[in-house]
């Protein structure tokens, strides 16, 4: 089942404000995939749609090596400067799309984060089961985001969002009727189809709290309103969020509970 198609340049000039704002999952999470998964040392590890790294960097350290991977040339290259500054060595980074990029290898875990949604899942899925290892999964990671609903802030956070972006023309950004593909064709089905085992998903909690600027950061991390979709409005949407927030929460503070999760498939046998 072919969904909704995604423009390849969603997150030019968005870089910088993915690496700096976009959380990172919790190190419990990892901690779970990690076990259940049955990586270590040996493992080699493909993050696909990798952005800046959060997955790549999260598990660098306890595999062989990490292969990421993002259409976004400017993400690969501050992650791979990133790499160089840190001293990351077991990472290698690749600028391509995941329907696209030459595999080379077998790897015991394919990750994508945050992100599976906006590739072409059938076709990913099935050009991905040839390049897993025995027992290879692919994992599905989600969560880190305010976009819930049930506090005031966060309704004020959305409205204001949703202005914007019929003010700036950039609704077309985002296809419509995602969502609503993806529950008539949930992941697990799509996993399924390629042939893999579907474990199941595994959710996760932690309370978190962010600030005026962690979240006009974190819209400008976005595919919708980054700075470039927002091109000249920038300034005036910018001063319009930050006066909506500090008057629905004056001490500046946002706190919620961040709800993240992984779904994980592996070959079968």
């Amino acid at each position: 089942m072919i969904g909704p198609r995604y423009r390849k340049d969603l997150y030019r000039g968005a870089a910088e404000h993915y690496e700096r704002f976009r959380l990172g999952y919790p190190p419990i999470l990892f901690d779970d995939l990690r076990a259940r998964s049955g990586v270590g040392a040996r493992s080699q590890v493909l993050d696909l749609a990798c952005g800046t790294g959060q997955i790549t960097f999260a598990l660098a350290g306890h595999v062989r090596e990490v292969v990421a991977v993002d259409q976004e040339p400017e993400m690969v290259e501050l992650g791979e400067r990133k790499a160089q500054r840190l001293g990351v060595a077991n990472t290698r980074w690749l600028a391509a799309a995941a329907e696209e990029v030459e595999l080379d290898g077998a790897f015991d875990l394919v990750a994508v984060g945050n992100a599976f949604h906006r590739l072409d899942r059938e076709a990913v899925a099935r050009r991905l089961v040839p390049h897993l290892g025995p027992r290879g999964g692919i994992a599905l990671l989600w969560g880190g985001d305010p976009w819930g609903e049930g506090r005031d802030w966060q309704q004020v956070l959305r409205d204001t969002l949703d202005r914007w972006r019929d003010a700036t023309g950039t609704r077309d950004r985002v296809p419509e009727g995602w969502r609503e593909a993806i529950e008539r064709d949930p992941h697990e089905q799509v996993l399924r189809r390629a042939g893999l085992a579907y474990d199941g998903k595994f959710e996760f909690t932690v309370p978190g709290t962010w600030s005026i600027d962690s979240l006009v950061g974190l819209v400008y991390s976005t595919s919708f309103l980054n700075p470039t979709a927002l091109g000249s409005h920038a300034e005036a949407f910018e001063a319009d969020l930050r006066a909506r927030l500090q008057a629905c929460r004056p001490d500046g503070v946002f706190a919620q509970t961040l709800s993240f999760a992984y779904e994980l498939a592996r070959r079968a046998g």
